[in-house]
């Protein structure tokens, strides 16, 4: 026996919901939140950033949202005795110090990250290549952390700015892997976006880069609000390009 019209157009709208939900699956990532009084922080794929720590052979991309709950200024008090070390020492000169004590709190926050090793402290052979940021332990396991931010002065970010940031730095992770003496066990390249576009298009140029300047560096893709401190220069509050 036939099943009749309305039969059948109930059970295409059952199959037509039951698409959508898998569509809807597959499209959406694993999502953990942290918040804390300073800032809060959406993580995606959290499991598999901790797969890409505990694997030496491999690496890839995570994203995470990050939104200040106040000014670094006012956030200084109440970050973790690591992250104030991190302000108060030397580094090798950069202009990105903000950027770097918070993508050390955002670990330490979210992952349990423990500072190992400050910039200047990080030894290497022979002397005068890249250097990583900070050195820290995460699950157990030694990584390097180098810190960068990706942003535009004037003008769209596009694939070609992407891909002239990520080979700049993802060598320089790989450089500074060959000639360190602390025996970490990979790295972490940490991004700071200014926006979704600018982070949708770090991910996609990434896809397209060889496995030879990917390696096994993990790409920490945290968007962050333009206004944010974190792209200031820190010595002359000038906006960088």
């Amino acid at each position: 026996m036939g099943t009749t019209p309305r039969v059948r157009r109930r059970n295409a709208k059952f199959g037509q919901a039951n698409l959508t939900t898998r569509r809807q699956r597959r499209s959406t990532s694993p999502c953990n939140m942290y918040m804390g009084e300073n800032f809060t922080v959406r993580l995606h794929n959290i499991f598999k950033f901790q797969k890409y720590v505990a694997n030496n052979n491999e690496g890839g991309i995570i994203r995470c949202e990050f939104e200040a709950m106040k000014t670094f200024t006012a956030m200084t008090s109440s970050l973790s005795q690591n992250a104030k070390r991190m302000c108060s020492e030397p580094n090798a000169g950069g202009n990105s110090v903000e950027s770097e004590v918070l993508s050390y709190e955002l670990l330490k926050r979210c992952f349990g990250a423990e500072l190992l090793k400050t910039e200047m402290e990080v030894s290497y052979f022979p002397h005068g290549g890249s250097i990583t940021d900070y050195v820290c332990s995460l699950y157990g396991n030694k990584l390097g952390v180098s810190v960068t931010r990706a942003m535009k002065y004037k003008g769209q970010y596009e694939p070609e700015d992407a891909e002239k940031l990520l080979r700049k730095k993802l060598n320089g992770v790989i450089n500074a892997s060959r000639n360190s003496l602390e025996n970490w066990t990979k790295q972490i390249l940490h991004v700071w976006a200014t926006s979704t576009h600018v982070a949708n298009t770090i991910a996609r140029t990434y896809r397209n880069l060889p496995s030879d300047v990917t390696s096994n560096t993990i790409v920490l893709i945290t968007t962050a609000n333009r206004k944010s401190s974190i792209f200031i220069n820190s010595k002359n509050t000038r906006r960088l390009d």
